[in-house]
Order: C-alpha cells, then structure tokens, then sequence
C-alpha cells in the first residue's frame, strides 16, 4: 500500500468514527506525515463528515464586557462580531477564495461605470418573530448606520452611498457618490448586519434574520442562543444552544477547553497550539489572513504626536522576533501600513522597516524623549499576543535607549477607558477584503474607528479616488500611494500580521478555517455540529 494510499484508508477509519481524532493523529504522525498535512486532513473531516442535529456549544470568549450589544452599528469586540453573526445576517458572504457570495442578496449588477448598484433579495427568508424579510428593511438597515447622529463604524464607508430606491419588495438599488467595483464586498463586511425596519432598541430579546434566537443576553455577563429553525440557509445551525462564556486570562481559558468546561475557544493564544494539538481532546483551527496586531499612537496629543518619537518606535519593533516568538510563526511581518504581504494591493517597493536600534536611538534622542518612561498600554482583548508583543517590544527598545512601561488594563474597560484614549496602545483589526474598507474604516477623519486620529487631506482625496477608479493597475498606484503615506508619518505601526487561530474539543466538526475571520469568519455556531 502506497503511502497516499494508507492516508486515505486512515482517513476513512476516521470520517466513519472508527478510529479516534487522537489516534489518527497519532499513527499519521508516526508514518511520517507532516504537521501541515495532518492538519489539512483534520481540518477536511468537518465537510466529510454527515452533520447531526443537536447538542450545545459553548464559546469561550477573551472577556464579557458592558459595551457588548446586538446593535451591529455599535459592535466593538471580535467576540461581539461573533455574538452577532448568531442573531444577524448579511446581504453578501465571502467564500473561501474571499469572493463575494450571495447571501440574503441572489444577485447583483451594476451599471456601466460602477456607480449604480441593484440588488435582488431573497424572498423566503423571514426575521425570528415571523415577519417577511425585504427591500424596506435593507434600506431602513443602511439608514441606521449612516444617518447624521449614528456612529456606527460602517458608517465611514456606507456613506458613499448617496440614495437607496425600492424597486420591488425584493430588489433595491444602491445609487454611490461615485464608481466603485468593489461595491458588493463592502456589503459583506461583519458590521454590516441586516436588521428589520423600525429596530432601534437592541436590548432583551431582538429580532434577527441569523441561525439563532436570544434566550439571553446580559452585557458583561451571560449570553444564550437558541436554534432558529426557521432559519433559510441550508448548512445549519445544527446545535441546539450556544452560549458564549468571557474568561479573560488566556491560561483559564485554554486549561477550560481542556477540561471540557467549553468546546470552542475564541483566539487561541499562538503559544499553545502545540498543548492543545498535544491535548488528544481538542484541536487547532489555522487560516492565515491580513488580520494585524499593531500599535496606535495617537497623533493629537504627547508623546505620540511628535514624529520622532513615532520613527523611535518603529525603528524599535524587532518584527521577526515577534513573528517567531510570539505568534509562534503563525503569521508574517508588516510594515506599518494595514496592507498584508498576501493582498493584491500590497506595495511591495515600500523598503521593509527592520529592527534597528541605532536608529531608534537617533530618533528618540531628537524627540528628546530618551531615557524617559513612557506608558503603552498593552490587552489581548483587541487581537490575541498583543500584550506579548507589547512586552516584546518593551525589552527590543531597551537597545534604544527607549524606556517602555507596559501596563495590561482590565479586560473589561479596554474599549471604553484605553481605546482611543491613551497615547500609545497595542490594537487588532481583522482583514478586510479590498483597501478601501479598512482605509476608511481605520484611518479616515470621517471615521470615529480612527484610532491614530490621523487627518490627510491628501489621503482623504486618494480614498475617493481609488475606490472610483475601475482599472486595477491604476487603483493599485493611488493604494500604494497611502501605504507609503502611512508607513512614513502614520502613528500605525504593525506589530505582524496573524493568523486566525482558534481552537475546538475533538466532538465539535463543521468548522472551516477562513481567511477572513476567525471561527470560520464568525460563521462557526451556524455550521458547527456535535460528533457525540
């Protein structure tokens, strides 16, 4: 028997529950097998494997926090996309290539320049109290978030949308300040949740399009789901519950997983995957992604405003140590612009920024700072290993003459007492799917996300720009130009880009890694299925 042969007999044993996940590991692992198709084969079992009805799945999250909502314009947190994702849904889905896929939207097309957009909706999908799903309610959704008083983070890039006209109850067109190709993948973005017309109040028990229904939902406490099952879509939900559970140190967390006490965990802290892979009762989920860890200096206030202490910084940042040590190789270096090295519109020509302690020392002497505590705050809560690599760089600027204090605040109070308050903090963004969602979203004045408070009005014109320019070599040029705009004079420094890395107990099947999003771009509740 030839060994792809054998590989396949044992994946076989495998799907059909013959054999064990940990003994499959394991006798694969000795025949040779590398790490690497191991994983591929494990992670192929949850689409061979015959999906079953049933069962809970409790999600263990990084923290249960007092700004977590059901409002989608006013998600903060990764764990409260995820939350979202099980009561909400969205006209545009990505797939696994991270094309638009229609979802409550069959259909799209524009007119010739791009600055006209109809949408055809489904019209057998209804929200969880039994209303009918239709064209009201996109436009009363789309409303909501760019109307004057929202400060919904969508808002910044929803706005070019200048008017919305029903056609039917099930078509609506979009009519854009300008031209804009990408328009459909500005839809499918995690904020930008349909939700039925004249909801305003997103406490107790709202209604939702999404595979589950609220049981509960207490801010900073307890959250339970039900099965929707009147849910349209044809790949689940499967579990009959889900609950999401905050445990804020990442060692509880992780030893939770292992005892059983939850069966997913949110963002697995990059140093223990080889003790969950080691585990025999759980698994890794690996996708790499354009999903960053950086720093945000804010541009507006001391130190950070002073340029030469931001250059001391990045000139600072050992980028390579941080990679290997503490995303453990799961990830690539950046360079301090959002735009990951695996993006079509990555601007190669930018020199890569290297450790670079002369340098750093330069700057900070100029910026008159050396010497000098300086605070960075830094939390895993905006991205996991970000406070590692806080601390990382706290002992690679030492060389500089850089004094860092790190201080790690209170999981819960991240968003509302450190994000975009203090001078210098570690912070996560995940990927988006074309520059123009996380330019605008992250770094334009319009933006209230902007977490730098980076103001370029040159930059503003480029944004504009770009996303009406329809031939790519041209829009690639106008993106190259803001990534280096950035990488100059930014208060964006990347720390690394990271892979989505999540982890599941052996019984739990169904979840796809994705590039797009950790759990399977939020998505897992709803394909997620117990193997009991």
């Amino acid at each position: 028997m030839s060994d792809d042969e054998f590989n396949d007999y044992l994946f076989g044993q495998y799907v059909a529950n013959k054999i064990s996940r940990r003994k499959f590991m394991g006798t694969m692992a000795a025949a040779g097998a590398t790490a690497s198709v191991i994983t591929g084969m494990t992670a192929k079992r949850a689409s061979a494997a015959t999906p079953k009805k049933g069962g809970r799945l409790v999600i263990g999250i990084e923290a249960a926090q007092a700004q977590d909502t059901l409002d989608p314009g006013k998600y903060f947190s990764t764990a409260n996309i995820q939350m979202g994702y099980s009561v909400h849904d969205v006209l545009v889905n990505r797939d696994a290539e991270l094309k638009a896929q229609p979802w409550l939207a069959t259909s799209w097309e524009s007119n010739a320049d791009a600055s006209s957009w109809v949408f055809d909706l489904r019209d057998d999908v209804e929200f969880h109290d039994g209303s009918k799903f239709g064209a009201d309610d996109v436009i009363y959704a789309i409303t909501r978030y760019t109307r004057e008083d929202s400060e919904a983070p969508a808002k910044s890039f929803l706005s070019q949308i200048t008017s919305m006209d029903k056609l039917s109850e099930h078509q609506v067109r979009f009519n854009l300040a300008a031209s804009n190709a990408d328009f459909p993948m500005v839809l499918s973005d995690t904020r930008v949740h349909m939700t039925k017309a004249g909801l305003e109040d997103f406490t107790g028990k709202p209604t939702g399009l999404g595979p589950f229904k609220v049981v509960e939902f207490t801010p900073g406490s307890r959250y339970v789901f039900e099965r929707n099952d009147n849910y349209w879509g044809s790949d689940g939900p499967y579990v009959d519950e889900v609950e999401f559970i905050g445990i804020a140190d990442n060692t509880s967390r992780i030893n939770a997983l292992i005892a059983g006490d939850i069966n997913v965990l949110l963002q697995l802290d990059q140093k223990a995957t080889r003790l969950i892979e080691n585990s025999g009762s759980s698994y890794v989920i690996n996708a790499p992604s354009g999903a960053f860890l950086n720093l945000a200096m804010m541009l507006d206030r001391e130190p950070t405003n002073n340029p030469d202490f931001r250059l001391a910084i990045k000139h600072a940042i050992d980028r390579e140590g941080i990679r290997d040590n503490i995303l453990k190789g799961l990830g690539t270096v950046g360079n301090d612009h959002p735009i990951s090295p695996i993006d079509p519109y990555y601007n190669a020509d930018i020199p890569q920024r290297v450790y670079d302690p002369e340098k750093a020392r330069f700057h900070i002497k100029k910026a008159g700072l050396e010497n000098t505590p300086i605070d960075i705050y830094g939390s895993d809560v905006a991205g996991t290993g970000a406070l590692a690599a806080a601390q990382h760089l706290q002992q690679s600027a030492k060389a500089a003459g850089i004094d860092l204090n790190v201080i790690n605040p209170p999981a819960d109070s991240f968003w509302s007492a450190v994000w975009i308050q203090k001078p210098m903090i570690t912070s996560g963004w995940d990927p988006r799917p074309v520059p123009d969602l996380i330019f605008s979203i992250a770094f334009s004045k319009a933006s209230g996300w902007n977490e730098t408070l980076w103001k370029n009005d040159t930059f503003e014109k480029l944004l504009l720009e770009a996303r009406g320019t329809l031939d790519f070599a041209k829009r690639k040029e106008l993106y190259d130009e803001m990534q280096l705009m950035l990488h100059d004079d930014g208060g964006h420094a990347t720390l690394g880009f990271r892979n989505f890395v999540d982890a599941a107990a052996n019984e739990v099947q169904g979840i796809t890694p994705h590039g797009s999003g950790p759990l399977g771009f939020y998505q897992a509740q709803r394909t997620a299925w117990i193997d009991s």
